[in-house]
């Protein structure tokens, strides 16, 4: 009998630690069950950090990243959002770099589509710009960009006093992301059809009008080059860091950007155009600015040759 108790004992003892163990997988396995439950950026942060020895880690690191990328690569997610994870992460997710990269290398996004030499600096929301020419009248145009930075109307007003208004529709894959669709202007609409490479990278649009826009990247992944052909005329545009540098065009003719670095937003601004004509130069236009906060040019002043061409004025409201 003392042997038979003595027995039990010891076997009791000697099963603690196995039920122990046995307790800590099951929290372990709860943990993982409710962090893969919740599906959340947070809770798998939760898990991976209160659990680094678990045998779900290397999974639940995957399924966290997956979290990430659908957190970023969604219709909703705005500008704002995507350039603060680029600017904040060195070790970017793939998925969530060429999402950024096809939207931001639309043509009519407003880190690319440049009107009158000036850029819009990557704006959302409103913009109203007053051209006031060193002779003539005052030119007052309004652009209008969504939460995502594409350009959806642009009212223009001519030389002549006469205002069109340009429309741009958009559609959205959960892949790529966005894409130009349709350009309306009074009665004419044209339409854009996307096309990426391998990589998913957004590589052309072909139009209905019989325009073609072709893009190529550096190795880093970033826009090198922009081809536009449009009614008989090549524009070939070339970026560097995100900047166009210079554009040449099949007529011979060629454009050169020249920056000036601002040190209280840490970004290029424009400061001086060279127009070429084979080698020779045929103009220079020089530039002053002011800026906000957010490096948005507020005032331009350009001179053509030494003397006052124009003078832009916008206000932005986001």
């Amino acid at each position: 009998m003392r042997h038979t108790i003595t027995t039990l004992i010891a076997a009791a003892l000697f099963a603690l630690p196995l039920y122990a163990q046995e307790t800590e997988r099951d929290d372990v396995r709860q943990a993982y069950n409710l962090a893969r439950q919740t599906g959340t950026v947070e809770a798998w942060d939760i898990f991976l950090n209160n659990y680094p020895d678990s045998p779900y880690f290397e999974q639940a690191r995957k399924l966290r990243d997956d979290a990430v990328v659908k957190s970023y690569c969604n219709e909703r997610t705005t500008l704002d959002q995507l350039v603060a994870y680029i600017d904040n992460n060195e070790a970017h997710e793939p998925r969530i770099k060429t999402f950024y990269a096809n939207l931001v290398n639309n043509p009519t996004h407003s880190y690319r589509h440049e009107n009158l030499w000036l850029g819009f600096a990557g704006c959302t929301g409103t913009v109203r710009e007053t051209v006031t020419p060193a002779r003539g009248k005052a030119m007052r145009n309004t652009y209008e960009f969504n939460a995502q930075g594409l350009l959806t109307r642009a009212v223009i007003t001519d030389d002549r006093g006469r205002t069109v208004t340009h429309d741009y529709d958009y559609a959205y894959d959960n892949l790529h992301g966005y894409s130009l669709k349709n350009e309306r202007s009074g009665k004419t609409t044209v339409r854009y059809v996307p096309f990426y490479d391998r990589d998913d990278r957004l590589s052309m649009y072909t139009t209905d009008d019989r325009s073609r826009i072709t893009y190529t990247y550096a190795e880093s992944g970033t826009l090198e080059r922009m081809v536009i052909v449009h009614g008989g005329i090549t524009r070939t545009r070339t970026y560097n860091g995100g900047y166009i540098i210079r554009e040449d065009v099949s007529d011979g003719t060629a454009t050169r950007y020249l920056y000036d670095f601002d040190t209280a937003t840490g970004k290029k601004l424009l400061c001086g155009i060279k127009r070429y004509k084979g080698n020779e130069v045929t103009a220079e236009y020089s530039i002053k600015y002011r800026v906000d906060t957010h490096a948005r040019i507020t005032w331009a002043q350009f001179s053509h040759n030494g003397k006052p061409l124009r003078t832009i004025e916008r206000t932005y409201t986001d």
